[in-house]
């Protein structure tokens, strides 16, 4: 599969649909991908497998390359990072560096766009932002882009666990207050 046909599946009107039509050539392009398919995370916050959450998260986001391209490689990571509690609690610690590390590999085998590819790493690194690293956020995101990791972040909670989707409204005051901070500069 080229990087081209990769493409035009995540811009489907059903991303999920296609990448399980042709998941073996992704995994091929993706061997990572591959790993979270069935692994299970072991927590309160996840009704899915890694897979899964994935391919939802996909379908909710705007059909935006960037946006799509983060939601495929934002949770890549957590099976090489799990860990377990005492209690048999999943956790995934620096999910997101690990994540990043693996698109970047991916970048560099299959010449990805230099901007598609920043832009991409940004919404990664940060889809797991909470509000004390608002500062940090705003170092490296305009109001565009705050916009885009608002939509991953927003998808990301809502292929979770129902019983949390209430946090939605957290989101729509952190984005708010993100955006206004930048407007202020």
């Amino acid at each position: 599969m080229s990087l081209e046909q990769l493409y035009e599946i995540l811009l489907s009107d059903n991303p999920s649909k296609l990448i399980k039509k042709h998941e073996d050539k992704i995994f091929d392009m993706i061997p990572e991908l591959k790993a979270c398919k069935g692994f299970n995370q072991n927590n309160i916050w996840h009704v899915y497998d890694v897979y899964e959450h994935i391919l939802h998260v996909i379908d909710k986001v705007d059909k935006d390359l960037p946006l799509r391209l983060s939601a495929l490689f934002h949770d890549v990571a957590k099976p090489s990072v799990y860990t377990e509690d005492s209690d048999g609690f999943g956790h995934f610690p620096f999910h997101w560096v690990e994540s990043v590390k693996i698109f970047d590999r991916f970048v560099n085998k299959y010449n990805v766009d230099s901007t598609l590819a920043e832009q991409t790493r940004k919404l990664i690194f940060f889809h797991d932002a909470n509000k004390e690293k608002l500062n940090r956020v705003l170092d490296v995101f305009d109001s565009e882009s705050i916009k885009k990791l608002f939509n991953l972040k927003r998808s990301d909670l809502l292929a979770q666990n129902p019983k949390f989707h209430y946090m939605i409204d957290t989101y729509d005051d952190f984005e708010k207050e993100a955006l206004d901070k930048i407007r202020k500069r």
